[in-house]
């Protein structure tokens, strides 16, 4: 579970059309913050015009959903959501994961924040030269395989196995 506290996305969420390709995705997460742990799992479809997130239990029932267009981002959670479960932190964690680190760098560009791939495998995500967040990839087809997050700054962190849909 994310912290109780609303934390601020580190970056605007980008764009559909930034990822540079369309992709279907099933992301199984599992999240660890504090005492807590959960699992979930996410669904994700991207198209240049439109991103879907759909976020579901281990029993397969939804928990939330997100619409993005580039312009606007719809939300719609079920009450069974667990109110620690933030639809667009969730999403911010996986565009800053999968994302291309190009898009990253210019959407902060100019801005505290500052994006890179010191070595191989590992993405770090910085504010004004403090690591805030941090990724490891298992595998080089990040978007079929697992990747591992630590947020810092707010104390959780996410195992991530990736598939693409059947």
């Amino acid at each position: 579970l994310l912290p109780s506290h609303r934390p601020a996305v580190a970056f605007p969420l980008l764009a559909p059309s930034t990822l540079g390709a369309t992709r279907d995705g099933l992301q199984i997460v599992h999240a660890a913050f504090g005492e807590q742990d959960a699992a979930f799992q996410c669904v994700v479809n991207v198209s240049p015009q439109q991103l879907t997130l759909v976020g579901l239990s281990a029993q397969g029932q939804r928990l939330f959903s997100l619409r993005q267009d580039g312009n606007d981002v719809e939300v719609e959670r079920s009450p069974l959501a667990p109110a620690q479960l933030d639809p667009q932190r969730v999403l911010a964690d996986l565009q800053f994961a999968l994302w291309p680190l190009s898009a990253l760098q210019q959407s902060l560009a100019g801005s505290t924040w500052q994006v890179g791939e010191p070595v191989p495998a590992t993405r770090r995500l910085r504010r004004e030269g403090r690591l805030i967040a941090e990724v490891h990839y298992r595998d080089a087809d990040r978007w079929n395989g697992g990747f591992w997050l630590s947020n810092f700054e707010f104390g959780y962190s996410l195992s991530v196995e990736s598939q693409p849909l059947p």
